[in-house]
């Protein structure tokens, strides 16, 4: 039998807790009969009346029993179980649920087994409606703002679960299915809070050091602070991914399945996961939506593998609404983590979960990852996101300034924007250098003060390349191992490398021709302006070059590299 739950009706409500199964009511109605053969006539009038208000509350236990064996306990527990509200009318039974979303997923999931649960009840010409209850939803809120949110301690902030994630667990307690709708009663009295933004954590109120009993206070965990989808900046070049993700919160589930960002350091993506989730948070509470990098997933899987909880850690994985798995590229070459990882994506694809990911590649630059999971990426929507151009650079500079307090020329502002062009965070650094300046001094923040904090600044962003770094580069790329790249051998799985490896060692390092190919296997300066040509005509021909079984265009390959090389 599924979990004692309370109905509402258009007259009355009643608990399970009141009543016994249909059968049971039968077996003890003649004995009941019989002790009270000689009780007044009132009474009987009155065991009669309270009988004639039961059949819909019947109906209503037998479609609840019926829609649990049909579906099942943990489908049942997630979607039914004191979230939604019933009423019959006739041979519609309307069920109230919180949210437009929860319409949409009932709808597809659950109108056909609902509809037999109902006419096992009911009759063949019933039918049930979804509704948007507002009382369901409200009790929902409530429930939220009573129940203490999930907190993550800093050590592990890569793995970020919803609120609604911590009110699920293995073992589901007995809960109402049809929440009753008449008003909850008022709750004890509390001290007003300040509102709090999503996805931040309360201000902690500092305490002495001594307090009663010889203990000192301890600070509560402090949670992770969640960037927003409206403080991201984005002009033209990353307008397209914004929207995208703008889409996939207000919709999760509904379009861009799975959606894959990829792009180098400091372009935004971790930004707009976060962002994602904590948007997805406001509009949809009743969600469990779960934010982590690949690396959290591997140690959560490489833990349940040693402690023999591989069920708990699939059950856990698999009944996220909305997974957002940040660094992707991590489980490059990682081939058990990534069978795990694939089946877990399927497993939600199938149930039309939402899913969001980051790397800073396209899929089919990651050689060292299975097929068909990197099939599972491409089938959604990939996304590039570039670097910040100078417009957006400006923007990001303005706002950071203004989230710190600090007072800035526009000349600064342009100043900073020009100086620092890799990386967002680099920008960011920047403002922080000059806040810690205008604090200590005072001082107002003009173009020369810019220019004399931040000269220590700019130099450290100037990443030295060496001839190394791009071999290492190239050969993760392409897939060959370095003691080939620099070998005698003269393969075609070599040469196109090898080729790309000297172009850009040319470019990002200066070095001489003939010290080039000294570091290539001992080959002459010849080799190296050969090799320089190659990729000139080809870039300028805008030829192709074949990775992971897909052409790509040179330009894309020595971009992808040269951001890669130079951010790091």
């Amino acid at each position: 039998m599924p979990p004692e739950w309370i109905h509402s009706n258009n007259d009355s409500s009643f608990s399970s807790a009141d009543r016994q199964p249909e059968h049971a009511a039968r077996s003890q109605k003649t004995p009941r009969a019989e002790n009270n053969h000689h009780a007044g006539n009132n009474s009987q009038q009155v065991n009669r009346s309270q009988e004639a208000d039961r059949p819909e509350d019947d109906k209503t236990t037998r479609f609840q029993s019926a829609l649990y064996a049909l579906i099942g306990p943990e489908r049942y527990q997630k979607w039914f179980a004191g979230q939604v509200t019933v009423q019959i009318e006739g041979d519609v039974l309307q069920i109230g649920v919180p949210s437009p979303f929860v319409i949409k997923h009932m709808l597809r999931e659950f109108q056909q087994v609902a509809n037999t649960a109902a006419q096992e009840c009911l009759g063949l010409s019933a039918q049930v409606r979804f509704e948007v209850d507002q009382s369901a939803a409200a009790r929902q809120q409530r429930t939220l703002m009573e129940e203490p949110p999930a907190s993550v301690p800093l050590r592990d902030s890569t793995f970020v679960e919803s609120p609604a994630a911590d009110q699920r667990t293995d073992v589901p307690p007995p809960a109402p299915l049809f929440a009753n709708t008449t008003p909850a009663p008022p709750a004890p009295a509390r001290q007003p809070q300040p509102p709090q933004q999503p996805g931040t954590a309360q201000p902690v109120t500092a305490q002495p050091a001594g307090e009663p009993g010889g203990q000192k206070a301890k600070l509560p965990p402090r949670r992770r602070r969640f960037a927003q989808l409206d403080d991201f900046v984005a002009e033209e070049n990353n307008h397209v991914a914004l929207s995208m993700a703008r889409v996939v919160a207000q919709e999760p589930g509904e379009n861009y399945n799975p959606l894959y960002f990829y792009g180098g350091v400091g372009t935004g993506k971790t930004h707009l996961l976060e962002g994602i989730h904590s948007e997805t948070r406001q509009l949809y509470p009743e969600l469990m939506v779960m934010y982590l990098t690949a690396e959290a997933f591997a140690n959560y899987y490489t833990k349940a593998l040693r402690e023999k909880s591989l069920p708990s850690f699939r059950r856990r994985f698999r009944s996220i609404d909305v997974l957002l798995v940040d660094d992707v590229d991590f489980l490059d070459s990682k081939k058990g983590i990534q069978e795990e990882f694939c089946h877990t994506i399927q497993e939600l694809l199938a149930y039309r979960r939402q899913i969001v990911l980051a790397a800073d590649r396209h899929p089919r630059m990651l050689t060292n990852i299975r097929q068909d999971l990197c099939s599972r990426f491409l089938a959604g929507l990939v996304t590039r996101l570039e670097a910040p151009d100078e417009q957006s650079r400006q923007e990001i500079v303005r706002q950071q300034a203004k989230k710190v307090g600090l007072p800035i020329s526009p000349e600064a502002v342009d100043y900073i924007s020009r100086k620092f062009t890799r990386s967002a965070r680099e920008l960011l650094g920047a403002v922080n250098c000059l806040q810690t300046y205008h604090h200590l001094t005072g001082r107002a923040i003009g173009v020369t003060a810019t220019r004399e904090v931040l000269k220590d600044l700019e130099r450290d962003c100037l990443r030295i390349v060496r001839t190394v770094d791009v071999q290492r580069a190239v050969c993760d790329l392409f897939g060959v191992s370095q003691g080939d790249l620099v070998s005698a051998k003269r393969t075609r799985q070599l040469a196109q490398p090898r080729m790309v490896a000297m172009y850009l060692t040319r470019k990002l390092t200066h070095a001489a021709y003939q010290e080039i190919g000294q570091q290539f296997g001992g080959r002459n300066h010849s080799t190296v302006m050969s090799a320089e040509r190659k990729m000139q005509q080809m870039l300028e021909q805008n030829g192709s070059m074949k990775i992971s079984a897909r052409d790509w265009t040179v330009q894309e390959v020595i971009s992808m590299l040269q951001e890669q090389l130079q951010v790091g």
